[in-house]
């Protein structure tokens, strides 16, 4: 399940997504004519989704998100908006498809994909999860069916997915911000990452999935082969170990959350490599 067959694939379609998706938020500044005049009254829902993705354009998050939030509901409640929101909040949270796209290409040089994820949050807090969360929730909120959502929402929900992951081993694991797990992280201590972050993570994985099996991606039949070949091997310990069809953190049975933990800790890809044993015997106790 080495990662060197997903990069391969990503990489040569990484620019075209990056222009679709992430920068949908920091798109057409000069669009039109009608986008200018509108842009000077300050207070419409129009000039305040032009003026959040100029800030967007500067990296300005927390000034985006409180443009955004200065909207009318009815504006709020638009797709565009949703998806604008969305990618304030993950760009807030640390998302970068630049630097995530070079972690991906180097993805074959050791490591598992979720010590890849750690690497591209490098640095990140308790914030940038919450940020993460509020991404997928906003996102999730044109439609929870990704058959109701257009192929980049669903790549884009995925790269959320990505950095929420990302976010919460950064977070927990990497204390020191070195970019690799702590020694003696345990996935299984609760101490060491809480279970609510252990169900926020399942949900990372299982939404990446949905998101890009929706899209069609490449990537997405590589990461679903190598985290259904993991299911399929903690079923065949336990069938209520299977964890791979749940996509909200509260219906994670107590028995998904100990495999979870477990495929965390295990050095089987996709894991930290934090237990030195089978996936079956990193699971938690």
């Amino acid at each position: 399940m080495r990662l060197a067959p997903i990069h391969a694939r990503y990489i040569g379609r990484f620019p075209a997504f990056a222009l679709v998706v992430f920068l949908i938020a920091a798109s057409s500044l000069s669009c039109s004519q009608n986008a200018f005049l509108e842009s000077a009254k300050r207070d419409t829902d129009a000039a305040l989704l032009f003026e959040a993705k100029k800030q967007m354009n500067g990296s300005q998050w927390t000034a985006a998100i409180d443009t955004l939030l200065r909207m009318s509901p009815t504006g709020r409640a638009e797709r565009a908006a949703k998806t604008a929101l969305a990618s304030a909040y993950a760009g807030r949270c640390g998302l970068n498809l630049i630097r995530l796209a070079d972690q991906l290409s180097n993805a074959g040089n050791g490591g598992g994909l979720f010590a890849l994820f750690m690497g591209a949050l490098q640095n990140a807090t308790v914030s940038s999860v919450a940020d993460c969360k509020e991404a997928e929730e906003t996102l999730r909120s044109i439609s929870t069916d990704p058959a109701a959502r257009t192929v980049d929402e669903n790549l884009m929900l995925s790269f959320i997915e990505f950095s929420k992951m990302g976010a919460i081993l950064a977070t927990y694991a990497d204390t020191n911000n070195d970019g690799t797990a702590d020694p003696g992280f345990d996935a299984c201590n609760v101490a060491d990452l809480p279970e609510a972050m252990v169900r926020e993570f399942g949900t990372g994985i299982t939404l990446a999935i949905e998101g890009l099996n929706a899209s069609g991606s490449t990537l997405g039949s590589s990461l679903a082969t190598a985290v259904s070949g993991a299911c399929s091997a903690l079923a065949g310990v336990n069938p209520a170990y299977d964890f791979c069809s749940i996509t909200e953190p509260a219906d994670f049975s107590a028995d998904q959350v100990k495999a979870l933990a477990g495929l965390i800790h295990s050095e089987d890809d996709p894991g930290l490599g934090t237990c030195t044993d089978t996936l079956a015997a990193c699971v938690c106790p």
